[in-house]
């Protein structure tokens, strides 16, 4: 069964400035916590931050997909929260765009623990998907109101180890 939550939240520039989802993101943190796209907001987490602004203090300050392909580094939660569209990333990232969902994907199985979970924020409820090993076990629809998408939030966990 999937837990399923319902938020109204007006919606922000960077998604944990909104204090329910923020709060419901934490609930499902544990053990060491990749946020990805880490923004200006800092989680109640034990929280390893990759953004690729200098301007909000990350611990790695570059290119998303460099990180995951290069890290040793291994995760029991990662955030999966990058901008949804090129508007967002003109927006926050002074119009550089992430590249290829597909690609980051692929490679952020590599980094997670066994049994760990992923939390992916966006417009659709792809995220990570039965066919690289996860299953979906919650499942937050955030609405915005008036003329904004709602962002749906999802927290998937893996189950298989065989897709790398």
């Amino acid at each position: 069964m999937i837990n399923f939550t319902y938020l109204m939240q007006p919606p922000r520039k960077y998604t944990f400035e909104m204090p329910k989802l923020k709060t419901w993101t934490e609930s499902y943190c544990k053990g060491k916590v990749l946020n990805l796209f880490a923004g200006k907001t800092y989680l109640n987490a034990d929280e390893y931050r990759v953004d690729l602004s200098n301007e909000f203090n990350p611990d790695y300050c570059g290119d998303a997909f460099e990180f995951i392909t290069n890290t040793e580094l291994k995760f029991d939660t990662i955030i999966f929260d990058p901008p949804y569209n090129l508007r967002k990333s003109r927006e926050k990232y002074n119009g550089n765009y992430i590249g290829s969902l597909t690609k980051i994907k692929n490679e952020l199985i590599k980094i997670l623990n066994p049994g760990g979970k992923i939390l992916s924020y966006g417009y659709d409820s792809v995220g990570m998907s039965k066919s690289r090993g996860f299953k979906k076990i919650a499942i937050c629809l955030v609405c915005h109101s008036g003329d904004h998408n709602d962002t749906i939030c999802l927290v998937e966990e893996k189950i298989e180890n065989n897709y790398v």
